[in-house]
This record gives structure tokens, C-alpha cells and sequence, in this order.
């Protein structure tokens, strides 16, 4: 008897693990979070609804969550998360480096598409090459320029 009570309580621990939400979802803290959703929608992610809101409390599996533009809160339990992240702020510096690596790989790859090493008129330089570097440079520019002026959220991901 006493080892069918230790098996099920070895085997349920688990999963009274896995009901909890980590101990970076508090009261106040910004979060973006991923439930289920049972029709197919035409725009990504599939199957899943994306909600950005505030904690207002966690309860055992419950989480309780304030959503911008509308009345009361959402509850939420754990087992119907499909993922959730936590803010970390806007940061001007990380938005700029992601744009600007975004911006040096898209530049370099149009100007080395653009490229004619025979043309007569505009630019135009002697190996793509020499023209994927020319474009990296602009487009991590122009990417961490518009990075800084329009930052966005970043986020860090506590649920898969």
C-alpha cells in the first residue's frame, strides 16, 4: 500500500510542476501569451490566439490578466497556454542592432541581385561581391537608424 502512495505521488509531482506558472509571471508584470483557438485562422499562428496584457494575479493554475481596451480580466489556465513570454522593456539599443542586422542581410543580398558590373550609368561595381558589401553597409544603417527612432518590445520567453 505504502508503495502504490509513493508511486502516484512520485508520478503526480510533475504535473502539479507543470500546472504552475514561473516565477517570473507577477502581479504587474507585462506579458504576451499564446492560447488555443479552435478554427483556422488566415493570418499566423495557427490555431493559437496571441493576448498582450498585464498580470494581475496568478492563483495556483490560474492566471488573471488585465488587457488593454477591455473591462475586467481574462483568467487563464495553465494547461490552456501554448506559450508565454515576459516583457523586458523597451530597449532602443536592442532594437537597433536586430534592425540593423535585418537591414545589412537584406541590403547586402538586394544590391548584390541589383548589380550590373557593365552598366554604363548609376552604380554600379566590378564584383557582386564588392556590391553585397556596398548594400550591408546601407541597409545596417538605415536598419539601426529606424531601430533607434522606433524601438519595439522586447520579449523573453518562460512557457514553450
Amino acid at each position: 500500500m505504502r508503495l502504490l502512495i509513493i508511486t502516484s505521488l512520485l508520478l503526480a509531482t510533475p504535473q502539479l510542476a507543470a500546472a504552475q506558472f514561473p516565477d517570473d509571471v507577477q502581479p504587474g508584470t507585462r506579458v504576451r501569451v499564446w492560447i488555443p483557438e479552435p478554427a483556422r485562422q488566415d493570418q499566423q499562428p495557427d490555431h493559437r490566439q496571441l493576448l498582450r496584457g498585464t498580470v494581475q494575479s496568478v492563483d495556483g493554475g490560474i492566471l488573471r490578466l488585465a488587457v488593454p481596451g477591455t473591462a475586467g480580466s481574462l483568467d487563464i489556465p495553465r494547461s490552456a497556454v501554448r506559450r508565454l513570454d515576459v516583457s523586458r522593456g523597451v530597449s532602443g539599443g536592442a532594437s537597433m542592432i536586430q534592425r540593423a542586422a535585418g537591414g545589412a542581410i537584406g541590403g547586402a543580398i538586394l544590391f548584390a541581385l541589383l548589380n550590373d558590373p557593365n552598366r554604363a550609368g548609376g552604380p554600379h561595381y566590378s564584383t557582386d561581391w564588392h556590391a553585397a558589401g556596398v548594400g550591408a553597409a546601407w541597409g545596417a544603417g538605415i536598419g539601426g537608424v529606424l531601430g533607434l527612432i522606433f524601438p519595439f518590445e522586447q520579449w523573453r520567453r518562460v512557457i514553450h
